[in-house]
């Protein structure tokens, strides 16, 4: 996983959820490579999309705290293996989008059924 800031005791708590190593991209370059997105607070507190987004989170019992950078747009990229590139490249539109988790996961399953013809 990269994520964009390490504020204290942050990744600590996102590590409870990603057991594999986690990286802080302090040049942004990951953010960058998908288009430097970013949502306005006008915006993101108009969208009906991030009010639903909001309500699905907290029901799920995720809270959010508000600390740092909160206008950047992230993202999943699923990397293959060597000269793969990008297998899948999923793009948070609204803030609280989620990676639809079938396509994540049919994407790796892709790299790996890719890994046993090889």
């Amino acid at each position: 996983a990269i994520v964009k800031e390490n504020l204290p005791g942050e990744l600590k708590s996102f590590q409870r959820y990603w057991k594999d190593p986690v990286y802080v991209d302090e040049n942004l370059s990951f953010y960058k490579a998908q288009g430097n997105r970013q949502m306005g607070l006008f915006s993101g507190l108009t969208s009906p999309a991030v009010w639903a987004n909001l309500r699905r989170n907290k029901n799920a019992g995720f809270k959010g705290n508000l600390k740092g950078e909160g206008y950047i747009l992230g993202g999943v990229l699923v990397m293959g293996k060597g000269d793969q590139g990008v297998i899948k490249d999923f793009r948070e539109e609204v803030w609280g989008d989620h990676a639809p988790v079938e396509e994540v996961l049919k994407a790796c399953k892709e790299i790996s059924n890719s890994e046993a013809k090889l």
